[in-house]
């Protein structure tokens, strides 16, 4: 928007104007077709050109209004514009899966709102007194097109359009008047805390500096700098300048996403007055009637839009933090569904927190944002360094032979098409499992695409689209719906297919998996990246920083910085036992070492420790020697599957300030490896067995080939590097702010090497080399002498 005293300038679409007030009916996890805008842009084409010479199409149509002197310029491309009869007609062109006949009668009328209004400004531009309107609309599956006109008069559509347009800037003056507000009370925010922690008036000058230059920062802040205070406030200072119209702050973990909206509430009561929005996956914040059945049937999703915009004015009037709890007690209020209500809540929002997955997720990602959207944004990635593995999740896609035949039965004898698009996928992948037979391997991997496979997927995906609308309710249909997406996704990522990708094949017990395994996905990172103004991506370990610059899709000028641990040094000491060796031929013989080493740590300082292993089978096995040789010292270990609950259970067992001793057996870079908050007392000493290498499989080997052919880093970047990565999380457990005191133990001979000397950060410099179980003992004793 533009300022111009209290009045302001407003561009929109006819399509958002007309979908954002007008549109009723419910939601529908199936309507929507799944065409890209490619596919539907070629459709239209065709149709186009089949109308004739007398058809004019793609006309751009812009019509400037004004509401109690504010400006509102509403444009769009009408599909065509024809005469006939010397009636002038518009033409709104549609495609879909779905058979016309089995399209709701609100989105319908959708389609025809969207063309009224193109007829209105054509009618207003042209001196028309009367005019048609035609709906045409494209079933692709039978390729079939039905045809519905109306006629409109001149006075109809006026009348039409002036409600429109006043109902809509209704909703642009609450915007305006709360922008202002907003930058107001963000340029007077003053830094929240008195005083800057060590460190913190850096990185918030880097990140002001970065935001306000429009550039990309990379940042190492040790753990305890405060990096979301450090990135949120700059980022708010140059928000309240007008510099970009929000911030996208994304994590990688819930607990993550809660200390930002602690750092939110903290600057709100120094007067900040930010909307912010926490978008939680649908699946964890569902009501139960959403879980049961049909989704589609629930009351939560029946008439969802025409409640769905009394229900945002509430929110919006009375409300600026919006979490979870918040936004349920709304949903509950107006009867709609809570995610859904979160997502449409977000574009009145100043602040949207949530997973990586809703900026970088290719098939997920809010759309709603990103897609011809003329807005800019400011984007915080915290954690950063996990990051790299979602990413090429996020660009990888599977399908397995069992799940086709596990829905086969699904479908009756009347659904021929279906049955014999089934059979004909099934007999592709027959014949993949023959030659495997011939040539005897159970895995293998190839450049290029299953080319065969994808098309007799697409005609899957556009068959069982047509299916899912002609039998909802349908018993088998959340079984059928499973496997849709599937092949949906897989499709969605054959898009992105291109040399940073393998196809791999996985002959798997009574089953076939076919996988797009994408090693590299930084193009498409760097592509995301460049939908926002400028971007801060921080996290307590990047070492090393061009390393993470280059996997996360980092610009060659993007920035590096990294802070110093703001946290006397000789509060924590770091040992090396550099006898033990865990490697896996040699592993067998560490398990009493290992015991040992812990035993020793617990003798020299009672407390609470966490030890990490790089597998279950290696904790498994060190625990029993340990629980033999040691039982008087009390342990907890992390299973395997642990809920939510389960979770803060575990964590709740270390205590401050503890009278006896307790040992946590974990599993490194799980979910007590990161993220965990354990202070002052209530975790002593960090015990690392191994150096973390990832387990060696057939995409960490793909991984390694890809980096060694393209620059020589094969195992660095496949298996030393992420290994690293966590262990400095593990060893971030244990000092937490300037009075914690800890140590971190470090178990295998490979750490003193200089392949991982080199990426130790600069405050573990004065690590302790022991040579055996006697050097540790007096090398723990003294510590604790001395710092106590």
């Amino acid at each position: 928007m533009e300022e111009g005293g209290n009045m302001f300038s407003e561009k929109i679409s006819v399509r958002h104007l007309v979908e954002f007030i007008l549109r009723r009916g419910n939601l529908s996890s199936q309507k929507n077709s799944n065409h890209t805008a490619q596919e539907g842009a070629k459709i239209h084409r065709k149709l186009q050109k089949a109308a004739g010479e007398n058809y004019q199409k793609e006309v751009f149509l812009k019509e400037e209004i004004t509401v109690e002197n504010d400006k509102i310029i509403v444009e769009g491309r009408a599909d065509g514009i024809f005469q006939e009869n010397e009636e002038w007609i518009i033409d709104e062109i549609k495609t879909s899966e779905v058979q016309f006949e089995e399209l709701e009668d609100d989105q319908i009328e959708i389609y025809f709102y969207q063309a009224m209004v193109y007829a209105y400004i054509y009618s207003l531009q042209n001196h028309l007194t009367n005019i048609q309107v035609q709906l045409t609309y494209y079933q692709t599956i039978e390729e079939e097109t039905v045809q519905r006109r109306r006629s409109y008069e001149w006075s109809f559509l006026k009348d039409f359009f002036d409600k429109l347009i006043k109902e809509y800037h209704k909703w642009l003056v609450f915007q305006e008047e709360w922008r202002e507000q907003r930058n107001k009370t963000l340029q007077q925010m003053a830094f929240p805390y008195q005083n800057f922690r060590s460190g913190q008036r850096e990185l918030a000058a880097a990140a002001y500096k970065t935001l306000r230059t429009q550039q990309e920062l990379f940042v190492e802040a040790p753990t305890g700098i405060g990096k979301t205070i450090s990135t949120l406030f700059p980022a708010f200072k140059a928000l309240g300048e007008d510099r970009a119209n929000r911030i996208f702050y994304l994590t990688a973990k819930t607990i993550t996403r809660q200390v930002a909206e602690d750092t939110l509430t903290v600057l709100a009561d120094k007067g900040a007055q930010i909307k912010s929005v926490t978008i939680t996956a649908k699946d964890k914040i569902r009501f139960p009637e959403e879980q049961e059945g049909n989704p589609d049937d629930s009351p939560y999703s029946i008439g969802y839009y025409d409640r769905i915009n009394e229900a945002l004015w509430d929110i919006l009037h009375h409300e600026n933090q919006m979490t979870r709890s918040v936004i349920e007690n709304y949903a509950k209020k107006h009867v709609v569904s809570p995610f859904e209500f979160s997502l449409d809540i977000s574009l009145f929002c100043d602040v949207i927190i949530g997973d990586y997955n809703y900026l970088f997720d290719p098939t997920v990602y809010l759309r709603r944002f990103f897609e011809d959207n003329s807005e800019e944004y400011y984007f915080l990635i915290d954690e950063a360094h996990n990051l790299v593995n979602r990413s090429r999740e996020m660009y990888s896609a599977s399908i397995h032979r069992q799940s086709f035949n596990s829905v086969f039965k699904s479908f009756s004898k009347n659904d021929k098409k279906i049955l014999k698009s089934l059979e004909k996928i099934d007999q592709e992948f027959a014949a993949i499992e023959e030659t495997a037979q011939e040539s005897g391997w159970t895995f293998h991997h190839q450049k290029g695409q299953a080319d065969t496979l994808l098309k007799l997927l697409f005609r899957f995906s556009e068959l069982v689209k047509e299916w899912l609308a002609a039998n909802e309710g349908n018993p088998q249909e959340e079984k059928i719906l499973d496997l849709y997406f599937d092949v949906l996704r897989f499709l969605k990522i054959s898009d992105f297919y291109d040399e940073t990708y393998e196809t791999t094949i996985e002959i798997m017990y009574h089953d076939l998996k076919i996988r797009q395994f994408c090693m590299s996905p930084a193009p498409f990172l760097a592509d995301t990246l460049n939908k926002g103004k400028a971007s801060l991506l921080f996290s307590a370990s990047l070492t090393p920083l061009p390393y993470y610059q280059e996997v996360l899709g980092g610009n060659r000028e993007a920035l590096r910085y990294r802070l110093a641990s703001p946290f006397p040094e000789k509060n924590q000491q770091v040992f090396i036992a550099d006898y033990i060796q865990t490697t896996y031929k040699k592993r067998n013989n560490s398990y009493q070492s290992i015991a040992q080493a812990i035993a020793e740590a617990v003798s020299a300082q009672r407390g609470n420790y966490l030890v990490f292993f790089p597998s279950y089978k290696y904790l498994d096995d060190c625990y029993q020697i340990f629980r033999e040789q040691f039982p008087e010292i009390d342990t907890v270990v992390q299973d395997t599957q642990m809920n939510e609950k389960e979770r803060e259970d575990f964590l709740a067992k270390f205590v401050e300030k503890p009278t006896q001793s307790l040992v946590g057996f974990c599993v490194l870079g799980g979910v007590f490896s990161e993220g965990i908050d354990l202070k002052a007392s209530r975790l002593v000493g960090s015990i690392i067995v191994g150096v973390g290498l990832p387990q060696m499989n057939h995409e960490q080997e793909l991984i390694k080939e890809y980096f060694d052919e393209k620059e020589g880093k094969g195992f660095a970047y496949a298996y030393q590097l992420p290994g690293m990565n966590k262990v400095l999380q593990a060893a971030g457990r244990v000092i937490r702010d300037s009075t914690d005191k800890g140590i971190v133990l470090l178990l295998d001979q490979r750490f003193t090497t200089k392949p991982y000397r080199q990426l130790f950060p600069a405050h573990w410099q004065n690590t302790k080399i022991c040579h055996n179980l006697e050097q540790l003992k007096q090398g723990m004793e003294s510590f604790w002498q001395e710092v106590e």
